[in-house]
């Protein structure tokens, strides 16, 4: 091996990193370049972030434009959340539907009639809700709504009389559904929220509190939170599950592809080495454009059909591709099957290892020393400085020339 085959070798190593350089930074830029936009796009068609906040009860002070915020004595509430994800370009968006109930028991506890008012604010302002209803303990109210300004209504209590005010809807939101305590009073008293999840994954707001306790269901979970009188004034906070984005995962998987390429280089060098075959800096040029050939199959085939299969039929294409041209560039002194175990190691499984978070790294670690173990078993005995002969030039001895006999006349 010489020193201009090693130098043309690396040459082709980083043509084929700008290569898939270029192509991540294409992707990235389909998938997130208008995230933003199809973001506001998606939040119009279907709803926001939906932020729950306990509705205020409270009295005028007589003589004083001062109020006294009312606690209710009770506070039950329930929400089911079931995800309907929304695809726009590569990204798919955490999208939901929940349908709320809360009842809200308040008492008067003085010695005189009270006149108790009421603000309910909704979720998200200017969304549209379904199966919308309030209830005065069982008489149903038909007053007027406006989701921008809330519902605001009047009682009076007499004294030691109590009032249940009961209020649900069904909504569509994205990413996250919370509840916020009233802030007013930072303190509630026999609470109890119940929430049924349409998945598993569960994960929660910053700073929210966490269930007292939880139970599995079939299809997802079933939180609750109780408290006999809790002073706080964090909210409840649950983060709908993200679905596998095509346009972010094709890109990860995009940018690491020049470490495969660089193990399976080395592999196919160490097998030329070993059995003595002449590996031509063109054949790894091919070899290379095999490679890109499986990350650009993949960039635009996840954009139209599941990711999963996207990766099957790209892979396959890849390794179609490597293994066909060494066959017939190298002939049968070329171990294919090697090279075939070569490609699905560390251009498949490394690359499929960005679809489960967290262990990528290890993946990686782990076949880089199993392959620097093999490669040094197998290296072991091999004679570099015959291997590496032609890169020096062997320096002849001078040798006085004599001159030509004269010529004989």
């Amino acid at each position: 091996m010489s020193i201009k085959k090693i130098i043309a070798i690396g040459v082709i190593y980083i043509i084929g990193w700008a290569g898939w350089w270029t192509l991540g930074t294409v992707t990235s830029f389909r998938s997130s370049g208008f995230t933003h936009l199809l973001e506001t796009r998606v939040q119009s068609l279907w709803g926001d972030n939906l932020v729950q906040e306990a509705p205020a009860f409270y009295t005028k002070i007589p003589g004083t434009e001062d109020v006294r915020w009312l606690m209710p004595v009770k506070n039950d509430i329930s929400v089911e959340i079931d995800p309907e994800y929304k695809k726009k370009g590569l990204i798919w968006y955490s999208t939901f539907r929940s349908f709320f109930k809360g009842i809200y028991t308040i008492a008067n506890e003085e010695e005189v009639v009270q006149k108790i008012y009421i603000h309910f604010d909704f979720p998200a302002k200017g969304a549209t809700y379904d199966a919308f209803a309030i209830h005065l303990d069982d008489r149903l109210l038909g007053t007027s709504v406006n989701t921008n300004t809330g519902i605001d209504e009047m009682i009076e209590l007499a004294p030691g009389q109590s009032v249940t005010f009961k209020v649900q809807y069904q909504a569509r939101g994205m990413d996250t559904w919370r509840y916020q305590m009233a802030k007013k009073t930072g303190r509630v008293q026999n609470f109890n929220l119940s929430a049924k999840t349409g998945f598993k994954k569960i994960d929660y707001t910053p700073n929210s509190l966490s269930p007292m306790s939880q139970e599995e269901l079939n299809d997802g979970l079933n939180l609750n939170w109780t408290a006999s009188d809790l002073i706080t004034n964090s909210h409840i906070g649950i983060i709908v599950p993200e679905k596998l984005n095509p346009g972010p995962l094709t890109t990860r998987i995009t940018y690491f592809a020049p470490v495969c390429l660089l193990f399976f280089f080395i592999l196919v060098t160490a097998i030329g080495i070993m059995k003595k075959i002449n590996i031509h800096p063109m054949h790894y040029l091919f070899v290379a454009a095999g490679f890109f050939a499986f990350h650009l199959l993949l960039s635009y085939m996840a954009g139209h059909i599941w990711i999963h299969t996207a990766f099957i039929i790209s892979a396959g294409i890849s390794v179609m591709l490597v293994t066909l041209y060494l066959c017939a560039a190298l002939g049968k002194e070329f171990p294919w099957k090697i090279a075939v175990c070569g490609q699905l190691f560390f251009l498949v499984l490394f690359s499929y290892s960005f679809f489960i978070e967290g262990i990528t790294g290890i993946i990686v670690a782990t076949g880089s020393v199993v392959t620097l173990a093999i490669l040094m078993k197998l290296t072991a005995h091999v004679d570099w400085d015959d291997v590496f002969a032609s890169i020096k030039t062997p320096i002849r001895n001078k040798k006085t020339i004599p001159a030509c006999p004269p010529e004989i006349h």
